[in-house]
C-alpha cells in the first residue's frame, strides 16, 4: 500500500541535527484504552516556526536511535498545526 501521509514530508529538521534531537522530535505518546494526551515545554521551536507544520503518530515506540525517525513503524495519522480564534495574523 502507498505511504497515506507522503504529503506530510518529513521531521522538522532546521539544524540538520541527527534523530532523536530534530526540532520537531517530539517526545513520546502514550495511548491508554484510545485515549493519549501529551504536554509538554520546548526550546527547539517557536510557535510562528510551527504553524502550517504536520504532526505525525506513529505506530511503535520510537527507539531514539535509528535514523531518520527512530523505527517507530507506519504513520498512523497525521494533523496540520493551524492558528485559530483571535490568535489569528
Amino acid at each position: 500500500m502507498t505511504d497515506p501521509f507522503s504529503e506530510a514530508m518529513t521531521h522538522y529538521n532546521p539544524n540538520n541535527c541527527p534523530h532523536p534531537f530534530h526540532a520537531g522530535d517530539l517526545p513520546p505518546l502514550f495511548g491508554n484504552h484510545g485515549y493519549a494526551f501529551s504536554a509538554f515545554v520546548t526550546d527547539r521551536f517557536t510557535l510562528s516556526e510551527v504553524i502550517d507544520k504536520t504532526v505525525i503518530i506513529y505506530d511503535n515506540p520510537d527507539d531514539f536511535t535509528s535514523q531518520p525517525s527512530g523505527n517507530a513503524g507506519e504513520k498512523l495519522a497525521c494533523g496540520m498545526i493551524k492558528r485559530f480564534g483571535s490568535h489569528s495574523r
